[in-house]
């Protein structure tokens, strides 16, 4: 929500008034400037201290805010942290003037501006930087609702006020797009003969009181896009190009048994949550493993703990289970033996071959240069990826590990969850992906790419990619790798991109990534180099106004003096708390929305302790956390089902409700693609065998369980023909039972929601517009039928 709190005077009905809202922004491809303006009016009788509620979505970047109330602009720009501190502390501003800006819950920001005179309006501006999700070919923005000014202890006022909306967004498509929003009705006009669309509001729409969303659908969706921005710099042509790839790589999908050790750290540093979630992705882990995979895990402290003393097993249904036992059962202990895990997992053979090893720490490694020099020899075809937990985690050490293991480092934070980044990964490992071995700029003069090198492109996943270049543009870039032993060769001509004139949103694109970039690469640096690199952070987040973790907002107030007649300006202090500078500083579009994470929901610390993986179940706690629930209860098979409840039609059941669970809804599912691959399998292969289980109520569901998975991009390649055949067979055998309603729906073109499914899923009220179910959840391993109704519920 967007509002007006009140603070520090009675509040009076119909004291504050919201009088205009205006969005104004800039698409242009994947990236997104959104500037939100509200002016509001006190027509109370007393002061009011003005606090302003925005916001904005987890993976924006705040870009400026500023307050016009009085005679007073308050504008915010960046300043050098340290000078900004200074600032604050040397400041003896009155409490009139006391601003300050707090993120009192996740993503959402309160910016306090002083005080509001009777009669006084006051003009809000603030403005984020985010990066759309891209998804069944379409990009979706979503703009959150304003409500009306409310005092923040009490009831919302002015509910009936009126008041003018507007909305101008300029767009700059990649491709050819349809444009539409399920939720206002706009106005498209398209410029004639480029590629550029205006947004408005319908006339009719006076009020802003639900999110916007728009959906951005390519016509046509291509592998390769992108745009020239051209401009001036010290008279000099320059430019950047920004590139977005798509690889498609399905029909060169081979599917290849895989062999896995996961190296666990039990020393007593990882006692309590982080403990619990490292085996909680661990648990997530071994349930992406298929047929034909083999596995063991290691945990270490002091000494070595092997779940197979024999070494890899292959993935079944037994070995799930005990190996989800004998996770469940790890404790913390002294010491930590890194050095020996890795010598093992780099050592242990088979007859199927090397490995990829996943390793989880928080420890510090002493003798770096003895284990790096060691992974360096002994790497051969294996492949590391590790993971750092928590700040004393040696940054240096887990970045060059996965340097020499041809792999990626991750960093987790206090209060991010791991589970979400290693399924990310674990999702790239699995999927088919492109080694880059060249990409050849043709004629150009390349002063910097972003990011500096590439390594590898994922199947379906977008990846962008800018240069920036000193005089023309033009030529053909080739792009060049392989896909396991096939050739893979991309050329993109660039005379036939889209040249655009406004570089100003992709500049700052530039600049936040040059930034990100920096700073990843300061956690290996020391000494002159981390000073230099510093020093970079603050030039780029300064010229560009894009916050770092080396800059902190400042306010530039502006007052009109009205005998010299023009404007007068000084510096004032904005209070800014260590933990929402933090959060505001690392805001992260870089590699969205691939790796975001972000904390969201989390249960307090006594609760999992106390209560398990049931803490999350609670209903107020997001949708999220259940669908990992779910997923963490998945069989080899790919089936869910209640742990009480195992014949083949609860199976067939609880799968395709689970299927609906996880891709209704506006939810970033990719990171558990591989585990409902396999259960798409698991329901097709079913139904080829003996579809005489599927009676009309099941028959129903797994339709719809696999449309939705087909509008998500879930089913693909190969799979794509065997779900049309079976999709084709489930619905001539629904015909037969003469229900007209499921008929109807299923032959429906339109996206399945659950507004349009209720009725056939649920027990839903004579007018329609309840659902009335009454759903039990106990311990999660006989409540995944439920979980996944609860999930579904949860989708809206």
């Amino acid at each position: 929500m967007i509002g007006y709190g009140l603070k520090g005077s009675k509040l009076l009905q119909g004291e504050v008034y919201l009088k205009e809202v205006g969005i104004s922004g800039n698409i242009c491809g994947e990236y997104v400037e959104i500037s939100i303006k509200q002016v509001y009016e006190n027509k109370g009788k007393e002061n009011i201290d003005g606090v302003y509620t925005f916001p904005i979505p987890d993976t924006a970047v705040i870009t400026g805010f500023e307050a016009a109330l009085g005679g007073r602009t308050l504008k915010a720009i960046v300043e050098d942290k340290a000078k900004a501190k200074k600032i604050y502390e040397d400041s003896n501003e009155t409490e009139v003037n006391f601003l300050s800006l707090e993120e009192p819950s996740p993503n959402v920001y309160q910016f306090s501006v002083g005080q509001i005179l009777p009669g006084e309006s006051v003009k809000i501006k603030f403005s984020y930087m985010d990066m759309l999700v891209y998804e069944d070919d379409s990009l979706m923005l979503t703009i959150p609702s304003v409500l009306q000014p409310r005092h923040m202890d009490y009831e919302q006022t002015n509910v009936d006020n009126e008041y003018k909306s507007s909305l101008n967004l300029l767009i700059e498509p990649l491709a050819k797009i349809n444009i539409e929003s399920p939720s206002h009705k706009i106005n498209v006009e398209w410029e004639e003969d480029i590629n550029l669309a205006k947004v408005t509001f319908d006339e009719n729409n006076t009020r802003r009181d639900e999110d916007f969303v728009l959906f951005l659908t390519e016509e046509k969706p291509v592998e390769a896009a992108g745009m020239i921005y051209e401009y001036m710099d010290d008279n000099e042509d320059k430019g950047i190009l920004y590139l977005r790839l798509l690889p498609k790589l399905d029909n060169l999908e081979e599917e290849k048994p895989n062999n896995y050790i996961f190296l666990i750290d039990i020393s007593h540093s990882m006692v309590g949550t982080k403990l619990e979630e490292a085996k909680n992705a661990l648990q997530l882990c071994i349930r992406n493993l298929s047929e034909g995979d083999s596995f063991n895990i290691v945990a270490f402290e002091s000494k070595l703990h092997f779940f197979s003393d024999f070494g890899k097993v292959p993935f079944n249904e037994e070995n799930l289970r005990k190996a989800t036992e004998w996770i469940n059962s790890l404790s913390a202990k002294k010491g930590a033996q890194i050095f020996e895990a890795l010598k093992y997992a780099l050592s242990e053979r088979n007859a199927i071959g090397c490995s990829t090893i996943l390793l989880f720490t928080d420890d510090i490694v002493e003798n770096e240069e003895q284990v790096l020099q060691y992974v360096k020899d002994n790497i051969g075809d294996n492949r590391i990826f590790t993971f750092g937990i928590d700040t004393s985690a040696n940054s240096y050490v887990i970045n060059k590990l996965a340097q020499l293991g041809y792999g990626k480092a991750e960093f987790i934070y206090e209060g991010e969850r791991i589970d979400d980044m290693v399924l990310k990964q674990f999702s790239r490992i699995e999927s088919p992906q492109v080694d880059i071995q060249e990409i050849d700029w043709g004629s150009m003069k390349v002063e910097r790419t972003y990011p500096r090198t590439i390594d590898y492109l994922y199947n379906r996943e977008p990846f962008s990619i800018f240069a920036k270049v000193a005089g023309e543009i033009e030529g053909k870039i080739t792009i060049r790798g392989k896909v396991g032993i096939e050739e893979y060769i991309k050329t993109i001509d660039l005379d036939g991109l889209d040249l655009k004139e406004n570089a100003e949103l992709i500049q700052r694109v530039w600049s936040r990534k040059r930034i990100e970039s920096i700073e990843e690469r300061m956690r290996t640096e020391r000494g002159e180099v981390y000073d230099s690199m510093k020093k970079k952070v603050i030039e780029l987040s300064k010229e560009h106004g894009i916050i770092s973790p080396e800059t902190s907002f400042i306010m530039l107030e502006i007052i009109e003096d009205p005998v010299l007649g023009m404007p007068i300006t000084h510096i004032v202090p904005l209070n800014v708390s260590e933990e929402t500078e933090k959060n505001i500083s690392h805001a992260n579009f870089l590699d969205v929305p691939t790796f975001v994470y972000r904390q969201t929901g989390i249960p307090a610390k006594e609760d999992i302790q106390k209560n398990g993986d049931n803490a999350v179940l609670d209903f107020k706690y997001p949708r999220a956390n259940i669908l990992r629930v779910l997923a963490k209860n998945q069989f080899a098979d790919g089936s869910f089902v209640d742990i009480n409840k195992d014949q083949v039609y609860n199976k067939l059941e609880t799968t395709a409700m689970v299927l609906l669970a996880f891709t209704l809804g506006k939810d970033d599912i990719s990171m558990y693609s591989n585990q409902l691959t396999k259960s798409i399998k698991f329901l097709l292969k079913a139904f080829e065998e003996n579809e005489v289980w599927f009676d009309e109520k099941l028959s129903i569901e797994a339709i719809l369980a696999l449309r939705v998975c087909t509008q998500k991009g879930i089913i693909k390649g190969q799979l794509s023909e065997q779900a049309e055949r079976v999709l084709s067979q489930l619905s001539l055998k629904l015909q037969g039972y003469g229900n007209e309603k499921a008929v109807n729906l299923i032959n429906s073109t339109a996206r399945v929601t659950l507004r349009n499914i209720a009725p056939v899923l649920f027990n839903v009220s004579e007018d329609g517009k309840t659902i009335k179910e009454r759903l039990i959840i106990t311990d999660e391993k006989d409540s995944i039928y439920n979980l996944a109704k609860l999930g579904i519920l949860k989708s809206v």
